[in-house]
């Protein structure tokens, strides 16, 4: 501990001394405002001078003792994320003794210490060991080639080292307008032989005729294993427990056994980056076709779940079969999604809560719903199991994050983390993207992409920005506004009164896979017709990927549109929100017209284009709306559940809620903003409106505390009004400074004139009337 930090130890041993001996002889009235007056004092002085907890961390992967964290700390830095060098990697007696010297240093220091896990990204591969002597653990997908037309077709099978000699299943079926009739599915496995390079049908009718053939490969061209910037050594199978398994044993056991007491007692966190399914690409290439995840065992975990095989059914999972295609597809993707969250973040997390630090890091993609799907599963649950929920943020654009319709990936960040009662949450933040374009990045657009994921929810950076990005005056300033922005938003608790559902279920259920880059809109059925005119970006995807929505897109892109847009709609109107999922709702109390949880509560729920839903959570919902909660439904209410008994229920509930009062269907995005406001008193409101004004409540029962960003790059001059009454102070989290200031009091409303500049922020606290 240093001195200074002591010496405030000392000071309040004392003051509490002095409280305990003040209460013989003053009044309560007087003891409660000394203590109060303790605690005001308190935060001023952490506020001013953060401590290190609170403060940016830089990753670097270079444990060189030469003189990095001296400068560090002399900058401001609260800490570091590293790892063993990478030279010869996890096998250099010579770079583990200098990583435990680092280590010491950086303990001596009084710095923060995370450790990264792997040799480059995505982490799995342990650089190249978790896969040395084992080749049964490397990634696999089930890929399916097709041939359609009439009378005699001849189907031709994929070819390839990295493809299984064996096609794991061969049919045949009729077409009509793009739609498959598996009732009149034929096998044609039996036909193939060793070494078969075609199947030949003989189309039994004039009607055209599909022949599908299911293959299993590693996955390795045109992922992301070969477009990352780190290196293209073979991947994982995140679904299989024991490749997971090794990689852990490789990696994190590995320190284990040279820092076990810095482990249990200092090291922070483990950071893993970026794992994938891998089975959805990123580079274009005509010869690759659509895949989908698999693993050793999966056939056998399908079939002990749901008590039926999935191999015959992989048809329904690329083409549209009719009614059941959805339900087996959700079965699928349910599966899917769970052994990621076992058996990737689930061991990891298990190992650092037996071992001693969190378990964080990021996942690939976060931006889309339909990229949690293809690569995460149901990135929500992955979350879940972090001890310590995390993100990427690869642009310092701030200007284009406020105006973009992707998923705000703080806000879901921190909604995961807010609903599953954990209270800190990581960004990893860079300016990649405007580096790769050779686009120049101010500093005050990386102060501004900060205070923006701060205002959405975030309490901890890892700073991927060079170190030679900043002269030195910029990194003490910068250190000193993240120090004190985390400080005061970790105070606490969230405050806001609408929850989004994340319909994970409505993208899975109409996911087709596709050969297509995951730049482009998930694919849509081919008895949908697609409108024309829809801008598309492939390259720059961090700001403005999803097409916009429409009501007349198709389904999977509608689903895909929605949750972003409905996103934005409620940030520009200074609504502010959580994504909440099927398990938050089920745990959630409803009590006086809200959904409750963890200390947040929401009075109104919107459903995001959702067309499929669990019925128990369709059954909550339903108790939500009964008891006085406000439902608000963008384009459809569910009509279908997990398997067709579900569905029957979910149709009765959705022609009830119909007829509700408490709910509402929307056809269009520009309703939702004024029918939120319309269910309820905004915690803040503007004297005119600004799309670029984002803020951050926190409640501790004591005191309000609004963090406010301009995210324009221009000036903004407004009337305020919060739901919040008290003394009001304005903290500067750029220079520290405290001033006392007036405002319009009005029953709860306080009235503030504010005036920010481009890409300022401001922190008003309202201690509350005694």
């Amino acid at each position: 501990m240093k001195f200074k930090e002591l010496k405030f130890s000392i000071l309040q041993i004392l003051l509490l001394l002095y409280f305990s001996w003040s209460t013989q002889v003053l009044n309560a009235q007087e003891v409660k405002h000394l203590k109060n007056k303790i605690e005001i004092d308190f935060l001023k002085n952490n506020f001013q001078n953060p401590p290190a907890k609170y403060r940016m961390l830089q990753i670097t992967h270079n444990t060189k003792m030469d003189g990095m964290l001296d400068s560090l700390q002399k900058y401001g830095y609260g800490g570091v994320v590293s790892n063993v060098g990478f030279d010869n990697y996890l096998q250099c007696e010579d770079e583990w003794d200098k990583f435990g010297e680092y280590l010491a240093r950086c303990k001596n220091l009084g710095m923060n210490f995370w450790i990264y896990d792997e040799h480059g990204y995505p982490s799995g591969k342990a650089g190249r060991l978790t896969l040395e002597s084992h080749p049964e653990f490397e990634t696999i997908g089930v890929l399916c080639a097709r041939t359609e037309g009439k009378g005699t077709l001849l189907h031709q099978l994929p070819q390839g080292e990295r493809y299984l000699p064996e096609p794991l299943y061969i049919c045949a079926a009729p077409v009509e307008k793009g739609l498959y009739d598996f009732s009149k599915k034929v096998d044609l496995t039996p036909l193939w032989k060793k070494e078969s390079k075609t199947i030949e049908l003989s189309a039994p009718d004039n009607k055209e005729w599909g022949v599908l053939s299911f293959h299993i490969k590693r996955m390795y061209e045109g992922t992301h294993i070969v477009t990352n910037i780190s290196d293209s050594n073979p991947y994982i199978n995140i679904i299989d427990k024991d490749a997971v398994a090794r990689f852990i044993s490789l990696t994190h056991e590995a320190y284990k056994q040279r820092i076990p007491l810095e482990l249990k007692n200092y090291v922070h966190a483990f950071f893993t980056d970026e794992p994938s399914l891998m089975t959805s690409y990123l580079h274009d290439d005509d010869s690759l076709l659509p895949a989908v995840p698999w693993s050793r065992n999966f056939r056998e975990e399908f079939s002990n779940k749901y008590n039926y095989d999935i191999v015959p059914m992989l048809p329904y999972l690329f083409e549209d079969g009719g009614s059941e295609t959805v339900y087996k597809r959700l079965d699928y993707w349910s599966l899917v999604s769970k052994l990621v969250e076992e058996n990737y973040y689930g061991q990891i997390q298990n190992w650092c809560n037996a071992n001693g630090p969190a378990s964080s890091g990021h996942a690939l993609l976060e931006e889309s719903l339909y990229w949690h799907a293809v690569y995460e599963g149901n990135l929500y649950r992955n979350l879940r199991r972090m001890d310590l929920p995390a993100l990427d943020m690869l642009t310092s654009d701030p200007v284009g994050l406020a105006h973009s319709n992707q998923i705000p990936v703080p806000k879901f960040v921190s909604s995961v983390a807010h609903l599953s009662g954990k209270s800190e949450i990581m960004s990893e933040t860079s300016a990649h993207q405007e580096h790769a374009i050779k686009q120049p990045v101010s500093f005050e657009m990386r102060m501004a992409t900060v205070g923006y994921q701060f205002a959405l929810g975030l309490t901890t950076v890892t700073s991927y920005y060079k170190y030679d990005e900043f002269s030195d005056a910029e990194r003490t300033v910068f250190n000193d506004y993240i120090g004190r922005l985390s400080f005061m938003l970790s105070k606490g608790k969230h405050v806001a009164d609408v929850a989004v559902y994340y319909p994970i279920q409505s993208m899975w259920g109409n996911l087709t896979p596709t050969r297509k880059t995951t730049w482009e809109p998930p694919e849509a059925k081919r008895t949908e017709i697609v409108p024309d005119n829809i801008p598309r970006n492939n390259n720059l995807y961090l700001t403005n990927h999803i097409i916009p929505y429409r009501a007349d897109l198709p389904e999977a892109q509608r689903v895909n549109a929605a949750l972003g847009e409905v996103s934005k709609t409620l940030l520009s109107n200074q609504l502010d929100f959580d994504f909440i999922d099927d398990q938050a709702i089920i745990e959630s109390q409803i009590t006086d017209g809200a959904l409750n949880l963890f200390g947040e509560t929401f009075k109104i729920l919107i459903l995001p284009e959702t067309s499929i839903i669990p019925l128990t959570t369709y059954r909550k919902i339903q108790d939500f709306v009964k008891n006085g909660g406000r439902l608000i439904a963008l384009g459809q209410l569910p009509q279908t559940g997990m398997n067709p008994s579900e569905t029957s229920s979910i149709v009765n509930i959705t022609n009830q809620l119909s007829k509700s009062g408490g709910v509402q269907v929307l056809k269009k995005l520009v309703e939702i903003a004024p029918a939120v406001k319309n269910d309820s008193c905004p915690d803040i409101s503007l004297s005119l409106n600004c799309d670029e004004m984002f803020y951050n409540h926190r409640s501790d029962g004591k005191s309000d505390i609004y963090f406010l960003i301009n995210l324009s790059d221009k000036p903004v001059e407004r009337d305020i009004s919060f739901r919040a009454i008290g003394k009001i102070q304005k903290w500067n989290p750029v220079t520290g400074q405290i001033q006392m200031i007036k405002g319009r009091k009005r029953k709860n409303i306080t009235t503030v004139y504010t005036s920010l500049k481009p890409l300022e922020g401001v922190i008003y606290v309202f201690e509350r009337n005694k």
